[in-house]
């Protein structure tokens, strides 16, 4: 034991890499692994609430694609998942809930032990990784031990041509520069050696809380390690005098074996943690001062600004962040989200997620100012605006189409109305709106073009009407609200007609006769099945 304990002792740095490296792969496969397990099990109960299929008359039957992409995602890479004959039929043959609930069940038993196929094959590409963190460690936390002045003292620290070639030194004080250099380039490194470790454990963190945790994504960490580390101890050595490198003056040869400045320190953590950001920072600094480089035009970034979460209602600060986790940083990055998943890889219930989502989209077609005008009247998702402009009103009354009409007009106003986006573009662009003006044409700003506008389509009851229509036919044919609006209406639908509206205290009394609502798919379980297996949400 003692014995041990001694080899352990001498060896303190290489064994806690070890474990460090270790430990670190071991946590992120075993993580993905209970990912998919819980997920797995998030899609069948969804399964059990949830139509996933389209049930229209006369049509052949087919599951939702966004199910669907969900369902690949975390059963893509099982083996025997789609590669059978039985597992092929079993999808051709699709048209029940039980058929799909039996195949999520087949996947969860072949994926329910640890260290299954898929997993073992995530481990061997793991071993770059496990090896860069093990090298990296060992730097990090070995150290000298050798006195100042000894003159063997050189042989002691990682003398190499990239720690110390290329110096040439008196003879009398070669030693002691050398350690010196050395040392510096050595700290250089595993300073950013400790960023960029930090940095990958965030990314892949973010990767596996997505599912998105593969052996490319550990490979690339490896490699973005390595270049950091390498990169930044390169750099050191072309410019040790971070001061004169900053205000452009010639560096003496003094200054390679000067003590290690604190602007390389947390230059060297800046290159780790953010290794791609901090190089092109400064290749677009660097950018600026030459003509003969092709420039950006930066003329309106104030007007295009990232929507925040934070507009959506029902999402805080602490909920962004949790979105941010899975790569959802922005309104529009929201819109395009597939709600099934988000619902699945979030503690966000399926409705919420639905809510959010349309909103998000009704706020990148219209943008932030009216969504937040339509806000107000009581217009919060994509849907609320389609359902206001879009009326059927074949049956209804000369009256009523009228009203309607007239409150066509009261949101087509908000939709032109003139915004700050709006008016500060045209004013940074110095372009003009052109519009009639009798038998001529003039240029009028944001204002003067949104008023001609609106006074173009009410030119009598019926045109704003008819124009609005038509504008929200344009803007809700998306592919992204196309799929929201089909799920809607699946839920919709799986709610029933008692869904519709609040049934009359006669109704419940008894004293007006009612039939009791009769299942809208044959194939789907009855009320009291459905009840064993509520919405989770």
């Amino acid at each position: 034991m003692e014995v041990v304990f001694n080899v352990f002792e001498g060896h303190f740095a290489e064994w806690t890499a070890l474990v460090i490296s270790a430990v670190t792969t071991f946590a992120l496969i075993f993580g993905r692994y209970e990912i998919r397990l819980r997920r797995l099990r998030l899609i069948r109960e969804y399964v059990k609430a949830f139509p996933v299929w389209d049930t229209t008359e006369g049509k052949t039957k087919s599951t939702n694609p966004s199910f669907e992409f969900v369902r690949s995602k975390y059963t893509a890479d099982v083996k025997g998942s789609g590669e059978t004959p039985e597992d092929d039929d079993l999808v051709a043959d699709a048209q029940s809930q039980m058929a799909i609930v039996a195949e999520i069940n087949g996947t969860i038993a072949k994926t329910r032990v640890f260290l299954n196929r898929g997993d073992i094959r995530l481990l061997v590409a793991s071993v770059p990784y496990m090896l860069v963190v093990f090298a990296g460690f060992s730097l990090t936390l070995s150290g000298t031990t050798c006195p100042s002045q000894a003159q063997g003292c050189i042989q002691h620290v990682a003398r190499n041509l990239l720690t110390a070639g290329g110096v040439t030194f008196e003879a009398t004080i070669a030693p002691e520069q050398l350690r010196k250099l050395t040392e510096n380039v050595l700290t250089v490194a595993a300073i950013t050696f400790v960023g960029a470790y930090l940095s990958s454990l965030r990314y892949l963190v973010q990767a596996l809380s997505v599912f998105d945790l593969s052996g490319f994504t550990l490979i690339r960490q490896a490699a973005v390690i390595t270049i950091s580390v390498l990169a930044s101890a390169a750099l050191y050595r072309a410019l040790p005098d971070m001061d004169a490198a900053l205000s452009v003056v010639g560096m003496a040869q003094s200054a390679a074996v000067n003590d290690l400045s604190a602007g390389w320190i947390l230059l060297a953590l800046a290159f780790g943690l953010l290794p791609g950001s901090v190089l092109q920072f400064v290749l677009v600094k660097l950018g600026t001062r030459f003509d003969w480089i092709k420039q950006s035009d930066n003329r309106f970034i104030a007007w295009t600004r990232v929507v925040p979460l934070d507009a959506i209602d029902g999402i805080d600060f602490f909920t962004r962040f949790r979105l941010e986790e899975c790569g959802i940083s922005d309104v529009q990055s929201l819109a395009t989200y597939n709600p099934i998943m988000l619902h699945i890889e979030t503690p966000y219930g399926i409705y919420q997620t639905v809510d959010w989502i349309a909103q998000a989209q009704l706020c990148c077609v219209v943008g932030l100012d009216r969504f937040l005008l339509l806000r107000q009247f009581n217009v919060r998702t994509i849907f609320d605006l389609e359902r206001a402009l879009k009326q059927n009103k074949e049956d209804m009354s000369a009256e009523d189409r009228k009203a309607i009409d007239q409150f066509d007009r009261i949101y087509a106003a908000v939709l032109l109305a003139p915004t700050g986006p709006m008016k500060g573009l045209q004013k940074e662009s110095t372009a003009k709106f052109l519009i009639p003006d009798g038998d001529g044409i003039k240029e009028v700003d944001a204002t003067d073009f949104s008023i001609w506008a609106m006074q173009t389509i009410s030119k009598d009851d019926g045109s704003a009407s008819r124009a609005t229509e038509h504008l929200m036919d344009w803007i809700g044919d998306d592919l992204h609200v196309r799929r929201l609006r089909r799920l809607w209406n699946e839920i919709s639908d799986r709610l029933g007609p008692t869904s519709l509206e609040l049934t009359s205290d006669r109704k419940i009394k008894g004293d007006t006769p009612t039939s009791a609502p009769q299942p809208n798919h044959p194939e789907e379980p009855e009320p009291q099945a459905a009840a064993a297996n509520p919405d989770p949400t």
